[in-house]
């Protein structure tokens, strides 16, 4: 599977999860972020599994 199909695949995943379990947003005022919250669990998901960890 090519590893965009494959990041996709983990984000949609990620997503769908995500928007089951957390049903009140913690953050309520201030700047709009730029990432949601499913974006940055993917990119940790994916680090982790392709092994791109910084922790040398």
């Amino acid at each position: 599977m090519p590893i965009d199909e494959f990041i996709i695949k983990i984000y949609l995943m990620v997503d769908d999860y995500y928007k089951k379990i957390v049903t009140n947003r913690l953050r309520q005022g201030g700047y709009a972020p730029k990432l949601t919250d499913s974006e940055i669990i993917t990119m940790e998901l994916v680090g982790e599994f392709l092994q791109m960890d910084t922790n040398s």
